[in-house]
């Protein structure tokens, strides 16, 4: 309360994370168990929503921390655990200074470029329009907006209430803490600014997930000099190759949803000494997955059923039937996308994300010649590896089958199921440790290796980024303080996605996305030549046609000319 009543309340949730890291008994090193408290949080915080949009108190700081203290602090007395950490090691030091690394990287363009260059990075990609009107609807609502569907319908397009959406309340929650209000939602500039922040951060939970999973495969045979080239290429490819596209296309969901994936299964190859401890992060990791992004949640409830019953527990019947509640509430979100609101039709979706096919197969090829050692083939780590990821890959192999058998190409799910392979894969490499554990390195090659894959990294499987949409950012901007309200169209020559992706954001911005849904997913197709006419004919009460240039402004009082009934003012933005 002091904390909050002094506009600090930031402070508190790295606070929790430590708190929980000191009452886990899970993992070797200081990097493990916080890594293993960001992985039973996310999952936490998944699960409080449910609750948060029926108390009184939202997602108010206080009530919120408030809770969590107190029940870490009550857990923690019925365990008999006081507060301990590891000390720190020269190896934490490599794999934080890694994952900060990445967090500097993606920082950089969001601090330098101004308000104008932030949404120019992820203006390639329309989806996080969407996920940026969600994100604020959590914020006002308080919870889920699956809970509330009557207040979301007004705040957002009604496809997006019954999507999965734990990363955006896991984000709306962070902003609660850093503005210390529950109330104060900024500006839409401000809160676009946060929301970039927050799914900059949701990357470098993936970098830490992902580090995090090759060291704990990698297990003894990752000395302190083998760790450095491991820790410097997955680290790499997270900050400069592929997964850089997660982000910048705007796809915070995918994100969040493969972290909690990735430590799922890497716990499922390697478990937690402690059952118990085992069992309650499965659990957290498993409702985190569901509630971010259920496409991955078939192979991994999969992969849990087979280590269930690879491990057969015993006389852990409460633990057991825990995780199998978890399964349950983890499926929630699928089962109403999939049966309540028709995703299901979606899942053959062509789309332009596509994952390289060679970064793949390499990534596949260095895994399979490290099973060709004995050494690892005979490692019960390395077996449950295998196990876990049988699941995965069958998973993505089906729906590229049933894309293809469909006729349309690779298909958008398709590819984001690779991925999920993709970042098994790098957890994999640690494999390599355990393959050449009688081979000395020594620190001179180890920071030589550093310097090489630090570069090529870059490089592997990276996708060609096109120049950052500038204009367009500055365009929506400019028409933003001009009109910060009242439903608005933005206008351009393009005549189809351009404009309707400038409207998209434009709207985010202005907290119209619920009133005008109807005109804006309902009409004809973007690239249709009678889409303008269409959006003017849905859009309730008056509408402003923001043109930017004279021809779309031409164009535009056309189109005003053709319905004299509707409340029609253009505009053009100088």
């Amino acid at each position: 309360m002091l904390l909050y009543a002094a506009g600090v309340a930031y402070v508190l949730p790295p606070l929790l994370v430590v708190a929980v890291a000191a009452v886990l008994r899970g993992g070797r090193t200081l990097f493990d168990r916080l890594a293993l408290a960001v992985a039973l949080l996310t999952g936490a915080v998944c699960l409080g929503g449910l609750v948060f949009a029926v108390w009184p108190w939202g997602l108010h700081p206080v009530a919120v921390a408030g809770f969590a203290f107190t029940a870490l602090i009550a857990i923690a007395a019925c365990c008999g655990r006081g507060p301990s950490l590891p000390r720190p090691r020269r190896s934490d030091v490599v794999a934080l200074s890694a994952v900060a690394a990445v967090a500097a990287l993606l920082a950089r363009p969001l601090l330098r470029d101004g308000l104008t260059g932030r949404l120019a990075i992820v203006l390639d990609g329309e989806d996080l329009a969407r996920h940026a009107a969600v994100f604020d609807a959590i914020r006002r609502t308080g919870g889920y907006l699956f809970q509330q569907p009557d207040a979301a319908e007004r705040l957002v397009y009604r496809g997006m209430i019954t999507y999965p959406q734990g990363s955006h309340l896991l984000a709306s929650l962070v902003d609660g803490f850093v503005r210390s209000s529950p109330g104060d939602f900024g500006s839409g500039t401000a809160m676009l600014s946060h929301y970039l922040a927050y799914v900059a951060g949701g990357h470098v939970l993936l970098t830490l997930a992902l580090v995090w999973a090759a060291q704990w495969l990698g297990g003894a045979g990752l000395t302190p000099a083998r760790q450095l080239p491991l820790v410097a290429f997955v680290a790499g490819v997270c900050g400069l190759g592929q997964l850089v596209e997660l982000w910048r296309m705007g796809y915070p969901s995918q994100t969040a949803g493969l972290a909690a994936a990735v430590a799922l299964l890497a716990l499922l190859a390697r478990p937690l000494s402690r059952v118990r401890e085992q069992f309650l992060l499965v659990s957290a990791l498993l409702v985190a997955v569901g509630f971010t992004y259920y496409l991955y949640l078939p192979p991994v409830l999969a992969a849990v059923a087979l280590w269930c019953w690879r491990r057969r527990p015993r006389g852990h019947r409460v633990a057991l039937l825990c995780c199998a509640l978890a399964a349950l509430v983890s499926a929630g979100p699928m089962a109403a996308g999939l049966l309540l609101a028709g995703q299901a039709g979606a899942l053959f979706t062509v789309g332009s994300l596509r994952l390289g096919r060679t970064a793949l197969v390499a990534l596949a090829v260095l895994v399979a010649l490290a099973f060709l050692s004995g050494r690892v083939r005979r490692a019960r780590i390395w077996r449950g590896y295998a196990l876990a990821f049988a699941p995965v890959a069958l998973f993505a192999v089906a729906l590229l089958a049933a894309q293809r058998l469909s006729g349309a190409g690779s298909g958008y799910y398709a590819n984001k199921a690779l991925f999920l392979v993709f970042a098994l894969l790098l957890a994999g490499l640690g494999a390599l440790a355990t393959a050449t554990v009688r081979v000395p390195v020594r620190w001179p090659l180890a920071v030589a290796l550093f310097a090489a894959v630090t570069g090529t990294s870059a490089v592997v499987g990276r996708q060609h980024r096109p120049t950052p949409l500038f204009t367009a950012a500055d365009a929506i901007l400019r028409t933003y303080a001009r009109y910060p309200s009242g439903p608005t169209v933005i206008v351009g020559d393009d005549k189809g996605y351009d404009s309707y992706r400038m409207t998209l954001f434009l709207q985010t911005l202005q907290r119209t996305s619920g009133a005008m849904a109807t005109a804006t997913y309902g009409p004809e197709p973007v690239t249709s030549p009678r889409r303008l006419d269409a959006v003017v004919e849905q859009t309730p009460g008056p509408l402003r046609l923001v043109a930017l240039s004279p021809d779309a402004e031409r164009r535009a009082l056309e189109v005003s000319a053709r319905h004299p009934s509707r409340a029609v003012s253009v505009v053009l933005l100088d």
